[in-house]
């Protein structure tokens, strides 16, 4: 059985891109300010980004993602790097995305969305 896939992410800031992304993302996070509507069209496109984890404000992040059944690990890496992924358009993080093995591991790290 193929099933979706799950990456871990790690976001590293590009050097002085963080105060412009906090920024950013603390305008699309309010109300108002887009997140739920772009969650549901990434959730449409078949991404699916179940944890952010911040270090600190300059970084490191640390996020898992899933994608639907289909997608290529090149194809996330695109998602991710582009318009409407974690960079608002920016260029702000360097996206180092690795799967998880799944199987290995036991079981997903979270009940799918997919």
């Amino acid at each position: 059985m193929v099933a979706s896939k799950f990456f871990h992410v790690q976001h590293e800031f590009r050097i002085g891109k963080s105060e412009t992304w906090w920024e950013t993302a603390q305008l699309a996070m309010a109300p108002g300010g887009g997140w739920d509507e772009a969650v549901a069209k990434n959730l449409e496109a078949g991404f699916f980004n179940h944890s952010f984890c911040p270090i600190g404000l300059e970084g490191p992040a640390f996020c898992i993602w899933e994608v639907r059944e289909g997608i290529s690990a090149e194809e996330f890496q695109e998602f991710i790097d582009g318009p409407m992924g974690v960079n608002f358009g920016l260029g702000a993080w360097m996206n180092i995305c690795r799967e998880i093995d799944v199987e290995l591991a036991g079981n997903a790290p979270y009940p799918r969305k997919f």
